[in-house]
């Protein structure tokens, strides 16, 4: 090939990833133009700052690089969605719940996240919502908040329900190619599904991290932490109550 060639190649690629970048910008538009849609998205990117705080007070801890590669997933999974990158967005979700909970489950086993930081063993998903021993099952959440216990199996089940929606995706089972679009284009119906998949994930997150971590964390760091978990979490009444007894709880 000579090196006129190469240079018209180089500049036929170029072109190339230029034409889908404008397509993925108009398709961005799209996706936010609707009030409905952009209010949806924007609670969901709040979340990035919510759970940035909680990697703040957990920073110290061996399983925070979990944690901090869970947000980045979540980043990503937020860009992937407002592009028309669907089935990409449903996967970095999925990833994002898998390690976020991967890393409050390896909390209690220094053990096992050792090995995983060694790369020597994998995430396994029915370890982490197990009903004898998972992040929600009784056993774990009566080790961490026993207040909590009687609201834990609900969110196991919230977050079993996302995990295998998303794997579809991942899996490449037929029904999402039957769904989803051989080109890059708005989809109105996967932009909305997955917001709710995305608001689902916020939710069960949280509530392992404050299962795990909350009557753990000093007063100073409750504070820091009480609008991020209110803001999710302020219906159950055993946290309300935790925040109302060291002398914190939304003023109004």
């Amino acid at each position: 090939m000579s090196n006129h060639q190469v240079v018209q190649k180089t500049l036929e690629v170029e072109e190339y990833y230029h034409r889908l970048h404008e397509k993925c910008s108009a398709i961005i538009k799209k996706s936010l133009t609707d009030d409905d849609q952009l209010a949806s998205h924007s609670l969901n990117h709040s979340y990035i700052m919510d759970f940035g705080k909680w990697l703040q007070v957990l920073e110290l801890r061996p399983e925070a690089v979990m944690l901090k590669g869970a947000l980045c997933e979540y980043q990503y999974a937020l860009l992937a969605v407002v592009q028309g990158q669907y089935r990409q967005a449903f996967m970095a979700l999925r990833l994002f719940l898998e390690l976020a909970l991967g890393a409050v489950h390896f909390s209690a086993n220094e053990l096992e996240l050792r090995i995983w930081l060694k790369n020597q063993r994998d995430i396994k998903w029915k370890s982490l919502v197990d009903q004898e021993s998972g992040v929600f099952s009784k056993k774990f959440v009566k080790a961490f908040y026993e207040d909590l216990e009687e609201e834990a199996s609900q969110y196991g089940i919230i977050a079993a329900k996302i995990y295998r929606e998303c794997s579809e995706y991942v899996h490449g089972n037929a029904g999402t190619h039957h769904t989803l679009p051989e080109t890059l284009e708005f989809i109105e119906s996967k932009f909305i599904d997955w917001q709710k998949k995305a608001t689902d994930s916020r939710l069960v997150v949280s509530f392992a991290l404050c299962t795990r971590y909350l009557l753990e964390l000093d007063q100073q760091k409750r504070d820091f932490l009480e609008l991020a978990v209110l803001d999710t979490l302020g219906h159950i009444s055993a946290i309300r109550s935790l925040f109302d007894k060291y002398g914190g709880g939304l003023k109004v």
